[in-house]
């Protein structure tokens, strides 16, 4: 049976960043969940190791990507109380944007205080998202805290402005005082907003610290970056009613990268850029993706680097920043789609290609290399959906807030 958020919960969510939830789940649910983690691998999710480990040595360990496909892990994904209680968190329909478990072995070192809040990360570049947190045991004073900074998460750092995605101002780091424990155990959920401030202490004890941390976003507020494609396993792995919270699935790779580069004449018209292939026919500028590996993660889905290195090449500019659109089935694979609007603020040159109103659009139906050209800018357009500012882990090694 669901158990969403009492009105006084949600009151606690939205003023604290975060609530518990005691004993929602039975130790039938845990032990499952710990049974379908052992049948997997440690360290599945790593994508390039900044360390190499070797299990179960001291330190933190993470099982991800398509590990959802096993039925003793997916049934989290979709259970009612988890998505009933963060769909009123985040005040709408949740999609998964990572399934993840973490097991810190013993001796395994603690994490310092940060939000996860990150313009370059598929899991963290949405407007609207919360963690659930699902402890496997007691995260006590020997297994290692999880500590909290109670309205530490500051929704008024976010604003809107002139462009079409919300501006975040950088984030205000709390004194190591205002943390407090939480208190979580086996069979707790916590749910934390997406800006508060966490950290964990090391695992003292004599056994491992595991747990899922796994995150949604609220449907209409997609990752900045885009999603992480699960595949057709995972979603067959959930049950028929279930499988809506899986926002994009595919068995095909992401291959190529696209912008929809608009701006405005001077009547108000908009406008979208589109150049020739070398079949004649009209497309939006871009190019084949490749994984950056700026930063340390296993989160793969941005893919924003490519298409920057592209757009140097084919229309020599270099966006401050874009924001996903969509992806859409390309004879090479899946094309992941991002959109910026042009502010007027640039050099007034011109650009190699050609620049369609709506109506020509349509009339150019017959000589667009795709189709989906005229579907993906309405979405762009849609004023309902809640856009931010996805970056290049480039840019965000050197400060995430700087655009």
């Amino acid at each position: 049976m669901a158990i969403g958020l009492t009105p006084s919960q949600l009151a606690d969510y939205q003023r604290d960043g975060f609530v518990v939830l005691r004993n929602v789940f039975s130790d039938d649910e845990i032990s499952r969940l710990e049974t379908g983690f052992a049948r997997n691998p440690p360290l599945d999710g790593t994508l390039y190791d900044v360390k190499t480990l070797n299990y179960p040595e001291p330190g933190r360990y993470t099982l991800a990507n398509n590990c959802l496909k096993d039925p003793d892990l997916a049934f989290l994904a979709e259970h009612p109380t988890v998505t009933s209680a963060v769909g009123d968190a985040l005040g709408g329909q949740p999609k998964l944007t990572t399934y993840v478990i973490y097991e810190r072995t013993p001796g395994g070192a603690g994490i310092p205080s940060h939000n996860d809040y990150k313009r370059w990360r598929p899991v963290g570049s949405s407007m609207n998202w919360a963690f659930t947190i699902v402890p496997f045991c007691d995260f006590d004073a020997e297994a290692g805290q999880l500590f909290v900074a109670p309205g530490s998460h500051r929704l008024d750092r976010i604003s809107t402005g002139p462009e079409r995605p919300l501006t975040v101002s950088p984030a205000i780091k709390p004194s190591e005082d205002d943390f407090v424990d939480p208190a979580l155990c086996r069979r707790d959920l916590l749910i934390m907003n997406m800006h508060t401030w966490h950290r964990a202490s090391g695992n003292r004890s004599d056994h491992s610290r595991s747990g899922a941390f796994n995150k949604y976003a609220a449907a209409d507020a997609p990752p900045a970056t885009g999603y992480y494609v699960y595949d057709s396993e995972v979603h067959q792995a959930l049950s028929p009613e279930g499988r809506s919270v899986i926002a994009v699935h595919s068995d095909l790779p992401v291959s190529m990268t696209r912008l929809l580069l608009t701006r405005l004449t001077g009547d108000g018209t908009q406008e979208i850029l589109l150049v020739q292939g070398d079949d004649g026919r009209l497309r939006l500028p871009g190019g084949p993706v490749c994984v950056e590996q700026a930063i340390a993660d296993w989160d793969r889905g941005n893919y924003i680097a490519s298409l920057q290195a592209a757009l140097r090449d084919q229309l020599r500019i270099e966006t401050p920043w874009v924001s996903y659109v969509g992806d859409y089935v390309e004879p090479t694979g899946l094309c992941r789609l991002y959109a910026y609007d042009l502010t007027g603020l640039g050099f007034p040159v011109s650009y190699d290609g050609r620049w369609l109103n709506r109506e020509q659009v349509e009339s150019a139906r017959s000589d667009l290399a795709f189709g989906y050209e005229p579907e993906a800018w309405d979405l762009w357009c849609d004023p309902s959906t809640i856009r931010g500012k996805g970056l290049t882990q480039a840019q965000c090694r050197v400060n995430q807030y700087a655009y």
